[in-house]
């Protein structure tokens, strides 16, 4: 499967897609605890909201199921997770953000945390799975405030680590301040198949 065509060769205007990769790539070249990331098999696009500043900003989506199963049985149903191939490789994340809500979201810093939190819930054996904390609430652990505050300080420690601060430099508009400075955004979309039950 391909994703739509972004336009990136017709239209002039900012590529957020394309430069939230370079941002992502610099976090995993930066931070040691980011490093098991391969940019190859993460797909980074956009997806619309609207304008209200309450409700979910970006979010993670693993095309692998626990232990990062190509299968899963759920009632009784063998499922079998959506393939996806990108100029060869296999997307195994999508990582998407949600327009314009996810640049009216806080200031420069909090949109930065809100990519690292984001790529943190990826599996450290990077096999299509999320990172599975023991307990119920296995997504963030048992305390939700100490995951904000680990990934509040591998925050800090990637702004006084990077050599790259530009590449973060478009987290500091609001999405009308950016599109006014550039006259447009854009940026990748993909639609995902739903899991089938296997034949």
């Amino acid at each position: 499967m391909q994703p739509a065509n972004s336009g990136k060769n017709n239209v002039s205007g900012f590529d957020f897609t394309g430069s939230m990769k370079m941002l992502v790539g610099d976090i995993v070249k930066t931070h040691p605890d980011f490093s098991h990331i391969a940019l190859e098999s993460i797909f980074i696009a956009i997806s619309p909201s609207n304008r209200r500043r309450d409700g979910v900003v970006a979010k993670l989506r693993p095309l692998r199921y626990e232990g990062g199963s190509k299968t899963q049985i759920c009632r009784g149903t063998k499922y079998t997770s959506p393939e996806i191939q990108i100029k060869g490789n296999d997307i195994l994340y999508i990582v998407y953000f949600h327009l314009p809500r996810f640049l009216n979201h806080g200031d420069h810093r909090d949109k930065l945390e809100t990519v690292l939190h984001e790529l943190y819930h990826i599996s450290p054996l990077f096999n299509g799975d999320i990172r599975r904390f023991p307990g119920k609430n296995y997504a963030h652990g048992n305390s939700r405030k100490s995951y904000n505050r680990l990934i509040s300080t591998y925050t800090d420690e990637y702004i006084n680590s990077t050599t790259r601060p530009e590449l973060s430099i478009f987290l500091k508009y609001g999405y009308s301040g950016l599109k006014r400075k550039y006259g447009a955004i854009y940026g990748d979309i993909i639609r995902v198949p739903r899991s089938k039950p296997a034949r």
